[in-house]
C-alpha cells in the first residue's frame, strides 16, 4: 500500500504543478504585427513575390526572453516557408523586432511563432487570418515606389492615366508607399527594398535622415548597389547629405546654394514647357529660388539630365549596379510643391514605364483583379519559368492530354461501368468487381506511361546570369534552377557561387556547402507573375505538399532546407548573390566621333568567351568568340543598332502562350533580353511587348544610357554550383550562363595641337 500511495502523491504533486505552470503567463508576448509598408489609404501593404519586411512588436516577462522568432508565409505553390530571427530582450521590455518573409500569394496567410532555444513554443501563435488583420497585396507585375520624407507631387503619380488601369474601379498599376520614420519601421537589411521600383528620398527631413543613420542607411546603400534606383533631392540640408551615407553615392558633389531667377529649365525637362493650360513652375514676376550648387558632375561619373544655365539641377549617375538620380532643390517647399506638373517631373526623373504587355489591362496589379484562367504570357519572367520547364529526354503532356484522359476515365467508371453491367453482362452486382479493376488497371497505367514518359533520373534546368563592375571589383549573380523529382523527396538547396578568374575550391563536391567569405547569397522560390493557374498572380493555391520548408541559417536565407518535391514533380528556385571579384577582362575603350568606341579588350578567364558582343549607347559591336588570354580589337563603325538586335530575338523565345510546351526558348536570347529591357524601346502601333516587371534589376539600360560599355558572353562555367542534399543520384544538369562585364571608358583623345602658323592665320581671319 505505501509505494502505491507514494506514487499516488507524486501523481498529484506533478498534476498540481502542471497545472500551476499551466496557468502562469508566458515569458514573451506577440503584441503586433505589422506587414510592409502602408500609403495614404492602406496599411500592411506588400508586393506578391517580392521580399517584405515584417515589424513584429514582442513583450517579455519578468525574466527577459532569449530564443527565435519565426514567421510563416506561404510561397508560390501554397507550402509555407519559415524564416528565423533570433531575438533577445530584457525583463518587462518592449521591443520591435523587424524579421522577414516572400509572400507567393495575393491573399497570404502570417503565422508568427516565438520558440525557445529548445525549439518549444513560448508564446501563442499570431496568425493574420485569425486576428482579422487585413492584408492588401500588389500585383507581382504592379510598380511599387517608396517615399521617405515630404516627397511632393510622387503620391499624385497613381492618378495619372497613363496608370490607370480601369478608371471605373480608380485602379492603378503603380502603387505608392510611404515610410513613416518616426515609427521605426526603416528595413534593416537590402531585401526588405525588395518590392520597390524606386526609391524617393526627401533629405530635408532630419526625421528621415536621423533615422536612416549609421544603421539603416547602409540597408538603403546596399541595395541601390545591387541595382536599385534611389532619386534623392538635395536643398537646404546639403552639407550634412554629403556628411551622410549618402555622400559616397552622390552622382554630383554639393557645395553650396545659389539663388536663381527661373526654373524654366524644369517645365521642359518635365515635358509640359509647350503646355500653356498649366501654370509654370516659376512664372513671370516670380521671387528668386534658392537651388543647390552641384559640381563634379564629370568627375563622379554623373550625367546632366536637367540644368538652368550652367548649373545642374538633375543629375544622373551610377552606384555599383545601380543608379541615382539627385534633383538639386528642395521638394518639400515651394514653387515645386506647388508646382502643378510636379507628377511630370517624377515620370521622368523616376524613368517610369507603364506595362506595355498584352494583358496590361486585363487584370488589376493594386488591390484586386485577377482572372482565373489565363494563358497568355506578358512578363519575361512567365518566359523564363516555361523555358525552366523543357527538360530534354522529358516529355511534358499538355494539360490539354490530362484533361481528355481524366474525361475518360469518368466514362469509364460512371456510364461505361453502368451500360456494360446493364446491357452486356446483365449482372449489377458485379460493379463490387468492375469498379476495383477499372480503378486499379487505370492507375498501373498511368504509372507505367509517366515512368516511360518521365523517367527515373533527377533534372535539373539552371540559368546564371553574372555581372561583374570591372573598375568597383564587385559581382553579382543571379540563378534560376528547375528541380525535376523522380521520387517524392525532400531536398535541403543550396547555391555556392565560384571564383571565375582562377580554380575555385568551392567547386569540390565534398566542400562545406558555404558560400565564400564576403559573399552574400540569398535563395528562394520563382514563378511566373501573371495570374491564373500556376502563376503567382492569382488569389488561389492548390498545394501538393503540406509539408513546409524554411529558410537557413537563423537571420539570413542563404539556403532552404527541407523543400518537398512530389514525384514526377517540378520545383523551381532562385539565387541572388554579391560579392567581391578580380579583374576578368581587361580593356582599353575610348570614346570615338558620336556614340562610338573604339580599342581593345583581352580576355583574363580560363574559358572562352562565346558569342560576345559589346554593348555601348543605343549600339553593339559583335566580337564572336574571344579565347582564353586573346585580345580583340573593337573598330568604330562596325556595330549594328541593339534595339534591332533586341527585336530580332523575340521570335527565338516568344509563342504568347505559357503553356507552350512544344517550342523550345533560346535561353541566352531570353537572358539578353531582360538584360536590356528597357533598350528595346516602346511597342509600335498594335505590337506587344512583354514586359520586364519582377526581375527589373537584371535591366542596365540604365547604366548603358550613361555612357558605360558592356561585354556580354556566353560561358561553359556556371556562374554557382548546386548543391542538393538528400538527392537519390547525382542530378543531371542542364546549365546555360551569361556574362556582363561592365568596362571603364576612358577619357576621349584630345584633338591634336594646331602648328603656330595655323593659330597665327586663324586670328588674321585667314
Amino acid at each position: 500500500m505505501r509505494p502505491r500511495l507514494e506514487r499516488g502523491l507524486l501523481a498529484l504533486v506533478i498534476a498540481c504543478l502542471g497545472t500551476a505552470n499551466a496557468g502562469a503567463a508566458p515569458p514573451v508576448d506577440v503584441q503586433t504585427v505589422r506587414v510592409g509598408f502602408s500609403n495614404n489609404e492602406k496599411t500592411n501593404l506588400f508586393k506578391v513575390g517580392a521580399w517584405t519586411p515584417v515589424w513584429v512588436q514582442l513583450g517579455a516577462g519578468a525574466n527577459g526572453f532569449e530564443g527565435i522568432l519565426e514567421v510563416v508565409a506561404p510561397d508560390d505553390g501554397g507550402t509555407p516557408v519559415a524564416f528565423h530571427e533570433r531575438v533577445q530582450i530584457l525583463p518587462k521590455e518592449s521591443k520591435r523586432i523587424v524579421t522577414y518573409a516572400r509572400p507567393g500569394d495575393r491573399n497570404p496567410e502570417f503565422t508568427v511563432r516565438v520558440l525557445d532555444n529548445g525549439g518549444r513554443r513560448a508564446a501563442n501563435d499570431y496568425n493574420t487570418s485569425s486576428t482579422g488583420a487585413v492584408l492588401n497585396a500588389v500585383q507581382p507585375d504592379g510598380t511599387m515606389l517608396i517615399t521617405l520624407g515630404k516627397t511632393a507631387g510622387v503620391e499624385l503619380l497613381p492618378g495619372l492615366s497613363a496608370f490607370n488601369v480601369d478608371k471605373t474601379q480608380g485602379a492603378s498599376e503603380l502603387v505608392v508607399a510611404s515610410i513613416d520614420s518616426m515609427t521605426g519601421t526603416l528595413p534593416g537589411r537590402w531585401y526588405g527594398y525588395d518590392a520597390a521600383t524606386a526609391v524617393v528620398l526627401d533629405t530635408s527631413d532630419r526625421d528621415v535622415m536621423s533615422a536612416l543613420g549609421a544603421f539603416r542607411g547602409p540597408a538603403l546603400a546596399d541595395w541601390v548597389r545591387r541595382g536599385g534606383h534611389l532619386v534623392v533631392a538635395v536643398g537646404r540640408d546639403w552639407q550634412a547629405v554629403r556628411d551622410s551615407f549618402l555622400g559616397a553615392m552622390l552622382p554630383a558633389w554639393p557645395t553650396d546654394q545659389v539663388k536663381v531667377s527661373s526654373l524654366e529649365a524644369l517645365d521642359v525637362y518635365a515635358g509640359t514647357g509647350a503646355n500653356k493650360q498649366t501654370k509654370q513652375i516659376t512664372p513671370p514676376g516670380s521671387p528668386p529660388v534658392m537651388i543647390t550648387k552641384l559640381e563634379d558632375v564629370e568627375k563622379r561619373g554623373g550625367k546632366v539630365l536637367a540644368a538652368t544655365g550652367d548649373l545642374p539641377l538633375v543629375v544622373r549617375g551610377s552606384f555599383g549596379f545601380g543608379q541615382v538620380t539627385m534633383v538639386g532643390l528642395d521638394v518639400d517647399q515651394k514653387p515645386f510643391a506647388t508646382w502643378e506638373d510636379r507628377p511630370m517631373f517624377w515620370v521622368r526623373t523616376i524613368d517610369l514605364r507603364r506595362r506595355s504587355g498584352e494583358n496590361a489591362n486585363a487584370n488589376m496589379p493594386g488591390m484586386g483583379g485577377g482572372r482565373m484562367y489565363q494563358a497568355n504570357e506578358s512578363d519575361l519572367a512567365g518566359t523564363l519559368r516555361r523555358a525552366l520547364e523543357q527538360f530534354p529526354g522529358v516529355q511534358l503532356v499538355p494539360f490539354g492530354w490530362v484533361a481528355f484522359f481524366i474525361f475518360v476515365y469518368i466514362l469509364l467508371i460512371g456510364p461505361g461501368d453502368y451500360l456494360f453491367l446493364k446491357k452486356v453482362v446483365k449482372r449489377m452486382e458485379l460493379t463490387w468487381i468492375t469498379f476495383p479493376v477499372i480503378v486499379v488497371t487505370v492507375s498501373l497505367l498511368a504509372y507505367y506511361a509517366a515512368y516511360v514518359v518521365k523517367g527515373s533520373e533527377l533534372r535539373v534546368n539552371k540559368v546564371d546570369v553574372v555581372d561583374v563592375d570591372e573598375a568597383a571589383g564587385i559581382l553579382r549573380g543571379s540563378s534560376w534552377i528547375n528541380i525535376f523529382s523522380p521520387q517524392n523527396r525532400d531536398y535541403d538547396v543550396a547555391v555556392i557561387p565560384r571564383s571565375l578568374d582562377v580554380h575555385d575550391p568551392n567547386d569540390d563536391p565534398k566542400a562545406a556547402p558555404r558560400p565564400p567569405v564576403g559573399t552574400e547569397v540569398v535563395v528562394s522560390w520563382f514563378n511566373a507573375p501573371e495570374p491564373g493557374f500556376g502563376g503567382m498572380g492569382g488569389q488561389s493555391r492548390l498545394s501538393f505538399s503540406n509539408n513546409g520548408y524554411s529558410y537557413s541559417p537563423v537571420g539570413a536565407a542563404e539556403s532552404l532546407e527541407s523543400v518537398r518535391v512530389p514525384i514526377w514533380s517540378t520545383k523551381c528556385l532562385t539565387a541572388r548573390w554579391f560579392g567581391q571579384t578580380n579583374s576578368l577582362v581587361e580593356s582599353k575603350l575610348r570614346p570615338v566621333g558620336l556614340n562610338q568606341i573604339e580599342g581593345t579588350i583581352t580576355n583574363h578567364t580560363p574559358f572562352p568567351l562565346d558569342d560576345a558582343v559589346l554593348v555601348f549607347g543605343r549600339q553593339i559591336y559583335t566580337l564572336k568568340s574571344i579565347a582564353p588570354g586573346a585580345t580583340v580589337r573593337i573598330n568604330a563603325g562596325e556595330t549594328r543598332f541593339l534595339s534591332g538586335r533586341l527585336k530580332e530575338d523575340q521570335a527565338s523565345y516568344s509563342t504568347g502562350n505559357r503553356y507552350d510546351t512544344s517550342s523550345n526558348v533560346n535561353r541566352s536570347n531570353l537572358l539578353f533580353a531582360m538584360m536590356f529591357h528597357d533598350s528595346l524601346g516602346s511597342a509600335a502601333s498594335g505590337e506587344s511587348l512583354l514586359t520586364n516587371m519582377p526581375l527589373h534589376y537584371l535591366d542596365l539600360s540604365g547604366q548603358v544610357t550613361l555612357g558605360r560599355p558592356m561585354l556580354v558572353a556566353k560561358m561553359k562555367r556556371s556562374g554557382a554550383r548546386l548543391v542538393l542534399a538528400h538527392a537519390p543520384s547525382p542530378p543531371k544538369i542542364d546549365e546555360t550562363t551569361l556574362l556582363r562585364v561592365i568596362l571603364p571608358l576612358e577619357a576621349a583623345a584630345a584633338p591634336p595641337a594646331k602648328p603656330a602658323k595655323d593659330k597665327a592665320d586663324e586670328k588674321e581671319g585667314r
